[in-house]
């Protein structure tokens, strides 16, 4: 027995997984832990069961998440399956969070403002929708699928920008004012975005998308340096508000996601333009 346990000791040191699906699940999970840790915040003191709620999902997503830095292949499709099952749990804590919300069923305020709790549901969704691919193995972006990637993020930029500009002191009117713009800007964005989405219903490939995309790379790598400046504000406590360093620090995160999404985009965009 002694012997065949030695034997059986290499299996155990196998290199864990690393490979880009494996990034893209600990981006999500510590998003997911992150809005977790946000909805705890924002609740009044009186919800005392949904603060222990959301503590659970917290601590639950912190523990997936040093798991993750270990897991054996042999382990992964195991440690997706716990995965999807913990984020669908999180999504319907926050639809009913939401729905609390927004029929006044809090006893007191807090700032878990309705449109940040649809905000991070749709996160959610879409980190199933990604942890669905990982299981079938198709991670790639489908060409019909670029203008939704655009739509879901470009949504999720805008609002980043209106939740900075309600988190701040009424007298940081200069900041306030550029967060203002950039909600503005990709308020604007996305409804481009969303016209394009009809264009392509019959012409799928159509010359203005690649021009299109660079707008929308730009327009992002201006808002993540905003949100980079802005934390740095915060780390230095030079900036009046209600903004966490923690919460500054994610969105700045996801919009260096984004960004990386953009370059697979551009990629299958030159990709088709060679095929046609």
């Amino acid at each position: 027995m002694v012997f065949l346990r030695y034997v059986r000791v290499p299996d155990l040191i196998l290199p864990p997984v690393s490979n880009p699906d494996m990034k893209e699940i600990q981006f999500w999970l510590r998003i997911m832990m992150e809005h977790a840790l946000f909805m705890q915040l924002g609740f009044p003191c009186t919800e005392a069961e949904f603060i222990r709620q959301a503590i659970q999902f917290q601590r639950a997503f912190e523990e997936l998440l040093k798991e993750s830095e270990c897991v054996q292949p042999a382990q992964f499709r195991d440690f997706v399956g716990r995965t999807i099952r913990l984020t669908e749990k999180i999504r319907e804590f926050k639809r009913r969070v939401l729905h609390t919300v927004i029929t006044c069923g809090l006893k007191l305020g807090g700032y878990n403002f309705p449109l940040l709790l649809d905000h991070i549901s749709r996160e959610a969704e879409y980190f199933l929708l990604v942890l669905h691919k990982v299981e079938t193995g198709d991670t790639s972006i489908a060409y019909h699928s670029i203008i939704q990637e655009n739509v879901f993020w470009l949504r999720i930029m805008g609002e980043h920008a209106k939740f900075i500009r309600s988190l701040l002191d009424q007298s940081e009117r200069k900041i306030a004012q550029q967060a203002q713009a950039f909600s503005d800007e990709f308020d604007m964005l996305l409804a481009q975005a969303r016209d394009l989405e009809g264009f392509l219903w019959d012409f799928p490939q159509v010359p203005t998308l690649p021009r299109f995309e660079e707008d929308i790379k730009s327009s992002t790598i201006r808002l993540r340096n905003f949100k980079k400046e802005a934390k740095e504000l915060l780390e230095r406590c030079a900036m009046l508000s209600l903004i966490p360093v923690a919460l500054a620090d994610h969105v700045r995160r996801e919009a260096e996601h984004f960004l990386m999404i953009i370059d697979k985009i551009q990629r299958e965009l030159s990709t088709e333009r060679k095929k046609s």
